[in-house]
């Protein structure tokens, strides 16, 4: 099918490049970046730290100098951190494309520094947004064969990989050069600067809430708020020490908008209002990754840094959090607003700096007065009810992609969406394709949710009597579109969900109910039930089960395969003393084609065994033949009582000739039947015992 055209247009192809795939690879490059925010964070609280203490200025500039160094590779790192992610997406060569990567922010920074305003506001920009670009280019251009400097064969792969992305490194740099070069010989771009008439005095509702938002916005696209506000937040300086003077002078505060009710009570733990988004995770996450993010944010986020939330959640280009993370701010700057307009509290007359510790800086700005720290908590509180509907927006989407409801079978399937990044060989790899496995899980699981399950009975007819004498249930499914499925199938993806145990009781209760229900006609018919090893292992499971068993009186006995044997030898023990204390009867199911062997057999207190198809299917040659004979005299030696399953043909019925009492299962005599036809069944071949039918021309279950 032909693409449209519209996906030609320039703005079509950027939705394209903030696709899902692109802002889930900017999400976990910037994550990698989180350690060093974690160090520079700590060099920043230090130098807050220390200036509060009144600490000698040299030492005060040293830490202030170590928070600026780290601060200005941040772009660097997200840069090659975020060209690392793209080039698994992209199968190039990881390494030589971040370290390629890297050099473009390099690049960057250096046509920029000409433009100081431009660069402090835009590097960051251009270092998350270049890799979208410049990696699916250098992998078109990697796979182009005249741009292969060394061809396959000749060198080692880690030499031939770096050599071949030389000359796509070296054209996409040609052209981040050129684009660049255009892009500053744009006024508007070279001398990037935010209008002072945004920061009008004389209204300061409006100013106020446009520069709250557009800080949060502009943090939000990966531009430094603050550096891009600049001339904004000098007015806003200006503004703080002309209240000052105006106190000094005797009257009051002139400007109720200044840069100390902003710090004090709008960018409460920085761009955002943060800290109310790290109380939010802290009382409504239940992720575990969440909370201890929340925890290791909330000491930075008490100065009004939030770059750890900023990168590590991430906020960036996160369109879940973008909401809150404007209108948080916004409703701050007009309530405190409102209050100084109020004469509730004073305008602020203190300039101090934006990372001056909560509930300090709201005591300060309100001129010693604990009205400013109640103000402030009021803030937070409010922050959190609009930060809390997100987030738990998040919990519940990780719960409904990773929980299903089985509404037949009463029961639900929950898989982590975390799990551990840590593998052996390749991290980022191993990661992906285990995402994709789950992804895949969840798909298949949350299908066969849909599923109409329901129980079969295939009847079971003794070769001496030829009456039935006993049938088991089969677990049956029909999909949404009435189509039967494959129990092979469903039964597999439920087994790797670790639904078994919870689908062998549903099995136990609907067997008894159809118990109940042929009871109360005056019918009854020994059953059988297939249980898993991990239901008689588990106490809850097996305390469950037999509660539900002990119901039907001894008349549903139940299956396990003969390698279950092999699982928890007491427990298994403790399980069958449990059945043969309510009247159930333990079968070995498949006996023979398990790796327990015969030699587990005597261990344990079994009443029948079932043979395998396989072994009636293999008498038709000569050692198959002495094989199941081997089994029947073995079986009798034992005084088990024998079950053979998948007897279709008269040859293979007279195969079972043995003076034990053999019960056949198979569609020789019957399919599997609903309930009330198998009642009907059974109590035909009891009025009148039919002589061997003809096999049924259907394929046996």
């Amino acid at each position: 099918m032909p693409k449209p055209a519209l996906i030609r247009y320039p703005k079509d192809r950027l939705a394209a490049l903030a696709g899902a795939s692109a802002l889930r690879a900017i999400r976990e490059g910037l994550l990698w970046t989180l350690p060093c925010l974690l160090i520079t964070a700590l060099f920043l609280v230090l130098s807050v730290v220390a200036r509060q203490l009144d600490l000698p200025a040299s030492v005060v500039d040293l830490l202030t100098g170590v928070h600026g160094k780290l601060s200005d590779i941040m772009p660097i790192l997200a840069g090659t951190s975020i060209g690392y992610m793209l080039s698994f997406r992209h199968r190039v060569p990881h390494l030589p494309t971040a370290f390629l990567c890297l050099s473009y922010v390099m690049i960057a920074e250096g046509l920029m520094a000409p433009y100081p305003q431009a660069a402090a506001t835009l590097v960051l920009f251009i270092a998350i947004v270049s890799p979208l670009l410049t990696v699916p280019l250098m992998a078109w251009l990697h796979r182009r064969r005249w741009t292969q400097l060394a061809p396959d064969g000749v060198i080692a792969e880690n030499v031939r990989d770096t050599l071949n992305m030389v000359v796509p490194g070296l054209l996409t740099a040609g052209l981040v050069v050129l684009a660049l070069s255009a892009a500053l010989q744009i006024p508007a771009v070279a001398q990037f600067n935010i209008p002072l008439g945004l920061a009008s005095l004389d209204s300061p509702f409006t100013s106020g809430a446009l520069m709250a938002g557009l800080n949060s916005l502009l943090w939000f696209f990966g531009i430094h708020g603050y550096h891009a506000l600049t001339p904004l937040m000098s007015v806003m300086d200006q503004a703080a020490m002309l209240n000052s003077a105006s106190q000094s002078a005797g009257y009051e505060g002139m400007y109720a908008l200044n840069s100390t009710l902003l710090g004090a009570f709008v960018f409460i733990g920085g761009a955002g209002a943060t800290l109310s988004l790290v109380v939010a995770m802290l009382l409504f996450a239940r992720s575990e990754s969440l909370r201890v993010l929340a925890l290791a944010s909330l000491p930075v986020a008490l100065l009004n840094v939030n770059e750890i939330l900023l990168f590590g959640l991430p906020l960036i280009l996160n369109p879940r959090l973008l909401v809150p993370f404007i209108l948080a701010p916004v409703t701050n700057v007009v309530l405190a607003l409102a209050v100084v307009q109020l004469g509730w509290l004073p305008s602020a007359t203190t300039t101090l700096p934006l990372t001056s510790p909560v509930l300090f800086n709201a005591y300060i700005a309100a001129g010693g007065h604990l009205g400013g720290v109640a103000l402030q908590l009021a803030l937070v509180a409010i922050g959190v009810c609009l930060y809390a509907p997100y987030v738990v927006a998040l919990e519940r989407q990780r719960q409904e992609s990773a929980t299903v409801y089985f509404k037949s079978l009463d029961t639900t399937f929950t898989r982590l969406q975390e799990e551990s990044l840590l593998y052996a060989h390749d991290p980022v790899v191993q990661t992906y394709a285990d995402r994709a496995r789950r992804n895949a899980e969840n798909t298949r699981i949350r299908a066969i949710s849909q599923y109409d399950f329901h129980l079969e009975f295939q009847p079971q007819v003794s070769l001496r009597s030829g009456l039935c004498t006993g049938c088991e249930a089969l677990l049956r499914a029909t999909g949404p579109d009435g189509t039967r499925q494959t129990p092979v199938e469903f039964l597999r993806w439920l087994a790797q969900a670790d639904l078994m145990r919870e689908v062998d009781l549903w099995v136990a209760r609907q067997a008894v109910q159809q118990c109940l229900q042929w009871r109360k006609r005056d019918f009854a018919l020994p059953m059988t039930i297939n249980v898993t090893a991990g239901t008689l292992t588990s106490g809850d499971h097996l305390e469950r089960l037999i509660k539900v068993l002990a119901q039907a009186g001894g008349q549903i006995s139940v299956e396990l395969t003969e390698d279950a044997l092999v699982e928890d030898t007491q427990a298994l023990h403790t399980a069958f003393d449990r059945l043969h204390e309510i009247g159930a009867r333990v079968y070995i199911d498949d006996f023979g084609t398990g790796y327990s062997a015969l030699s587990y057999l005597h261990q344990f207190k079994i009443d029948a065994v079932k043979i395998d198809r396989s072994f009636v299917v293999a008498q038709d040659s000569d050692k198959g033949a002495l094989v199941l004979n081997g089994l029947l005299r073995f079986c009798e030696a034992l005084n088990l009582q024998i079950v053979v399953e998948g007897v279709e043909t008269d040859q293979q019925l007279k195969a079972l000739a043995s003076p034990a009492e053999i019960i056949v299962q198979g569609w020789y005599y019957s399919k599997a039947l609903p309930g009330d036809s198998l009642m009907d069944y059974a109590r035909r071949r009891q009025a009148a015992p039919p002589a061997p039918a003809q096999p049924s021309p259907a394929a046996p279950t």
